[in-house]
């Protein structure tokens, strides 16, 4: 395979990444909103602080000590691509800590771990959250809870074509210059 080939096959593999459903465990993930009611489930908690979570700026909820496992709310209508701010409060510290890469938390470090489709309970997203300032034990377990119509933040269609018409041109450049 000339090494054009190869590097077109690459591209190809790193479109089909970022299109693709994504499954498993992620760390750190922003996201969204897949269309319609978004119901939300506790699945428990290993926390010493008390704490309550929030979507969007709603009203808290599912104190973690308090709400009984399986407990399920409906959040209601999200549009698609509604992006998702999660929050998880901790009432004995004071601190906030969102969902995503970390940015948005005073330690500067994601507090919260993604899970799609756990444990073959498809079209649910799981979600961890760590509590302590600085990583904690790092377990994300601290205050968990599904959800359904929510998915990663990925790439809009349009940016991931745009990508593959700019790694194609590269592609067809070097071709050229060989």
């Amino acid at each position: 395979m000339s090494r054009s080939l190869a590097k077109m096959a690459v591209a190809v593999g790193l479109l089909a990444a970022l299109a693709a459903p994504q499954a498993g465990a992620t760390l750190g993930d922003s996201l969204v909103a897949g269309g319609g009611n978004i119901v939300i489930r506790f699945e428990g908690e290993s926390a010493a602080f008390d704490s309550l979570i929030s979507v969007n700026g709603s009203p808290e909820f599912f104190p973690n000590h308090a709400t009984p496992i399986g407990t399920t709310l409906d959040l209601g209508f999200f549009a698609v691509g509604t992006p998702l701010d999660i929050v998880l409060h901790i009432l004995t510290t004071g601190d906030f800590f969102h969902t995503g890469p970390g940015t948005g938390n005073p330690d500067g470090l994601p507090h919260a771990d993604v899970i799609y489709d756990f444990g073959g309970d498809i079209g649910r997203t799981f979600v961890g959250f760590e509590d302590l300032f600085g990583g904690g034990d790092f377990d994300y377990d601290d205050h968990r809870f599904s959800f359904t119509n929510v998915r990663a933040a990925v790439p809009e269609p349009a940016t991931v074509a745009l990508l593959g018409l700019g790694l194609a041109g590269l592609a067809a450049s070097r071709r050229r210059k060989q």
